[in-house]
């Protein structure tokens, strides 16, 4: 690219055929002020008319070229947008915008080209930033994270309106595909029936919260619905940014295995316990589970692998382990504090999900309130650092242990929560909870598991 010089990314043939067409066509006017800004229009004189047009418009929607020129002349507004030669060049590209269709090519055009000059804008702002010195370079790369990450977030289009007529026609077919059999429900089940019969499965697009205080078994309760989705033979990914993905393994072996993790760890197993690790790890082996143990991992980062994950492994659920664990960087302008931060993160993982269409389960803690109470479940008001988990996620799930309060409850009991539920109902699902096994079981399906006597052999 030596020597070649370089052009600022704009369409003078797009800029003026979407203005030519709002002055003929109305209803093109109306979408075009939906989806465009004065500051997508890099010519200064298309940002003129375009804003002109959005005043008249606002004060009556049957605006044409007449009634722009008046107004126009009689403010002293006609140089500002271009002279009456320039006006004419503008009616005439109306040709080669006539059609809903080209109309919202060059709609996509102008504001994809407005997108790359605001990170042209943000870069040179950047090594203005980095050539003067000031800076340290952490704080340099976290203004521009937070930069790119609100260009982003922009996004490029508005959704249209639908009228309910199309939407549930749409609708009632899905259902009679589903009640044929033509197509699935696209519903993630758990594995955990009285769960399952509360939340109907986790549905695609939904950004769940999975709550509890340290050391209750937030990470072997997503790892056992990571494991049992495995056996429907559904593709999940997994972001432990705390624990490593060797440890995570070792948990599930212990979890398909029913070998206690210390055995494991230690790397003895009984002789007559070397059958079923066998039989474990080549079950293992053949489940579609992903993981990613990048520790101090940042939102741009997680969203730019799971897209990968869901375009190359064709994952349908991802967890995060946890969400306390994940950055987003310095705020533009402004220092945030880490409430709003997360409140930033969730935002952006619950526009994730509903992208991608998969679920997304975030691991939570809650504060310490909760010891602080006669009542020791957790509330919604307990979740850690941001009313915005609350507010942003489709489902809320607490996990507590009566036992570890009461010693006459028992202490294998775990109680599973839902707290909310946006599209669904309430309630609560009692599981049992084989800490030395990392595994959860219906509690209908427990059973005991007697220590062996035996030899132990190395692994």
């Amino acid at each position: 690219m030596e020597g070649k010089s370089l052009s600022v990314p704009f369409s003078a043939e797009a800029e003026m055929a979407v203005i030519g067409a709002c002055f003929m066509y109305p209803n093109l006017l109306n979408r075009a002020i939906m989806e465009l800004s004065e500051e997508d229009f890099y010519d200064e004189r298309n940002r003129n008319i375009f804003s002109v047009l959005k005043t008249l418009y606002d004060a009556n929607p049957a605006v044409d070229f007449t009634i722009f020129l008046n107004y126009i002349e009689q403010r002293g507004l006609v140089e500002k947008c271009g002279g009456r030669e320039y006006l004419a060049q503008v009616i005439d590209a109306v040709n080669v915008a006539t059609g809903s269709v080209l109309f919202e090519r060059y709609i996509h055009i102008i504001k994809d080209k407005s997108i790359k000059r605001s990170i042209i804008n943000a870069f040179q702002e950047s090594v203005k930033m980095a050539y003067e010195d000031n800076e340290d370079a952490d704080k340099i790369l976290d203004r521009v994270e937070s930069i790119i990450f609100d260009i982003r977030t922009k996004g490029l289009r508005i959704s249209d309106w639908r009228s309910v007529s199309d939407v549930i026609r749409e609708v009632h077919n899905v259902i009679d595909a589903r009640m044929e059999g033509r197509i699935s429900s696209g519903s993630l089940h758990t594995g955990f029936t009285d769960l399952d019969n509360i939340i109907g499965g986790f549905q695609p697009g939904e950004w769940v919260i999975l709550a509890a205080r340290p050391s209750v078994g937030k990470t072997a309760f997503v790892l056992n619905i990571h494991r049992n989705l495995a056996y429907e033979g559904i593709p999940t990914a997994m972001f432990s940014l705390e624990m490593s993905a060797e440890l995570i393994c070792m948990r599930l072996l212990s979890m398909e295995s029913k070998i206690p993790m210390r055995e494991l760890k230690e790397g003895y197993v009984k002789r007559s316990e070397l059958a079923k690790f066998t039989r474990a790890v080549e079950s293992i082996m053949e489940m579609p589970i992903y993981i990613d143990d990048t520790g101090n991992m940042d939102i741009f980062e997680l969203r730019s692998k799971a897209r990968i994950a869901v375009k190359e492994f064709g994952v349908r659920m991802i967890s995060i382990d946890y969400l306390q664990l994940l950055s987003l960087g310095a705020s533009v302008g402004k220092k945030m504090s880490r409430a709003e931060e997360l409140a930033k993160i969730s935002r952006s993982i619950k526009s994730l999900a509903k992208e991608l269409g998969i679920t997304i389960i975030g691991l939570s803690q809650v504060t310490r309130e909760v010891e602080k109470r006669a009542e020791k479940k957790p509330l919604l008001s307990d979740l850690r650092e941001s009313g915005a988990l609350e507010q942003d996620a489709d489902i809320v799930i607490f996990l507590y242990r009566p036992g570890q309060y009461d010693e006459n409850k028992d202490p294998n009991l775990i109680t599973v929560e839902v707290a909310k539920n946006r599209n669904g109902a309430q309630g609560k699902a009692d599981l049992n909870f084989l800490r030395e096994y990392m595994r959860f079981e219906n509690r209908a399906e427990t059973g005991e598991y007697p220590v062996e006597e035996d030899d132990e052999i190395p692994i």
